[in-house]
């Protein structure tokens, strides 16, 4: 099992929704919303290290208001 922290920044007043979509991705065991340089803290549970970048690059950066992970 591979786990990794995503350290997410989202767009102004897109928190709330941003981490609701998140927590709702297979592989998302953990959203929280934070304060400080990052808005969102995603922790991810997966199976290998090709699945972690799919999940990246594949379902998280396509979430609606995320502009930088």
């Amino acid at each position: 099992m591979v786990r990794a922290v995503v350290l997410i920044n989202v767009e102004a007043e897109q928190t709330a929704r941003a981490c609701e979509q998140l927590a709702d991705i297979p592989g998302v065991a953990e959203v929280y919303s934070v304060a400080g340089n990052y808005d969102v803290v995603a922790v991810l549970s997966v199976r290998s290290n090709e699945d972690l970048a799919d999940l990246v690059t594949g379902n998280i950066r396509k979430v609606s208001g995320i502009t930088h992970t």
